[in-house]
């Protein structure tokens, strides 16, 4: 059996640890996290209604591509499901509660099968038709009593296909 050499111990430096303190000027603090927050919020606001707009543009075409039956059953769900999973993550960041919400519910219908029948495509047009309508009325937070309605009736859609 060979004869095992002794381990030797390398100690490398911590360049982030050397960066940051804990208390003291240069210490991140939650009311550091906080600014910073609200300034890419306000930085990246208006960007946010062009990316979702364009998102929701993709998923238009690519449900039109699964009503056609131009999609393998495969392929047919995975591109809108990647693209559902960054728009639901993406909408409570910029105030646009619904969207996540709408997307979550969307996510979910294509998330747990394997095709996408006659019925699911419709309750996802009829989502899809929502989301545009929340960014069209530029419906944030909850939406109020609008987004409430709105939600109960797709909770009532999702509940008769999920």
């Amino acid at each position: 059996m060979p004869k095992m050499e002794q381990a030797q111990v390398i100690d490398v430096p911590h360049r982030v640890g050397e960066l940051v303190s804990i208390g003291g000027p240069n210490a991140i603090t939650e009311d550091h996290l906080d600014r910073t927050d609200r300034n890419l919020i306000a930085n990246f606001g208006g960007q946010y209604r062009e990316w979702v707009t364009n998102d929701l543009a993709d998923l238009t075409r690519l449900l039109g591509v699964i009503a056609h039956g131009m999609a393998s059953d495969a392929d047919e769900v995975e591109e809108p499901r990647a693209l559902l999973h960054e728009m639901r993550a993406m909408g409570g960041t910029f105030n646009f509660d619904l969207v996540t919400a709408i997307g979550d519910q969307m996510y979910r219908l294509i998330t747990n099968c394997e095709h996408i029948d006659a019925d699911r495509l419709s309750a996802l047009r009829v989502h899809l038709a929502s989301l545009k309508l929340v960014i069209a009325k530029d419906l944030t937070g909850d939406g109020g009593r609008r987004g409430r309605e709105m939600m109960g009736g797709l909770q009532r859609v999702y509940e008769k296909i999920a």
